[in-house]
């Protein structure tokens, strides 16, 4: 039996004899990699503490009834420039944006949201905001006439991921290029996914617009 065990330990100390430099440079990797994680975390929570300060004076100067309009552009752009890829930029922006369209500021208002598109595409990148700024640029190409373009905000979303309100705006974007037969299929996916009457009710009425 103690013959069996030298045997045994003698095995793992050969083996750690000889592995003794690629286990250190692994070892050395895990621990590197836990410290740059935890590193990027506090990197993260740090900006994001900075970026809530600036978001929260820009919202505060944007709501006063004498607004200081260099103020506003100098936050915005600081929250915008410095850190872009927090949630509190994308509010920024998401508003900026939509206060732009309603003031008809439609190139204005696409550069924002193509930006903002830009910034929460990809890895690490925040879908929420992604898909908010594709349906707000869909929604301008719309208004404006350019219904390629606001088509193809909406392509990179599958029949089986879209939701019903990417359907019925797919199917305006058809009805607009009087695409009948694309704009009832697309209306009725959406009437499948809606749960509210109201909503259904809607799509009806757009349907029995295009088959009169």
């Amino acid at each position: 039996m103690n013959e069996i065990i030298d045997n045994e330990f003698g095995a793992v100390k050969n083996f750690l004899s000889k592995y003794k430099n690629v286990l250190m440079i692994v070892v050395l990797l895990i621990i590197l990699s836990i410290g740059l994680f935890a590193l990027n975390s506090y990197n993260k929570k740090v900006m994001n503490e900075e970026a809530a300060v600036i978001y929260n004076e820009w919202l505060n100067t944007t709501s006063l009834e004498n607004k200081e309009q260099e103020k506003i552009d100098s936050l915005y752009s600081d929250l915008t420039d410095n850190y872009a890829s927090t949630g509190y930029a994308m509010m920024a922006m998401l508003s900026k944006g939509a206060d732009l369209a309603t003031k008809g500021d439609f190139d204005k208002s696409i550069a924002v949201f193509t930006n903002l598109q830009e910034i929460s595409s990809g890895f690490g990148g925040n879908d929420f905001f992604n898909k908010i700024s594709r349906i707000s640029l869909s929604r301008i190409y719309i208004e404006i006439g350019k219904y390629d373009d606001a088509l193809s905000q909406l392509s990179v979303y599958s029949e089986s991921s879209a939701n019903a309100y990417i359907h019925e705006l797919i199917g305006d974007i058809f009805a607009a290029k009087q695409e009948v037969e694309k704009s009832i299929e697309q209306y009725m996916l959406a009437d499948e996914k809606y749960d509210d009457q109201q909503s259904k009710s809607i799509i009806a009425m757009k349907i029995a617009d295009l088959e009169s």
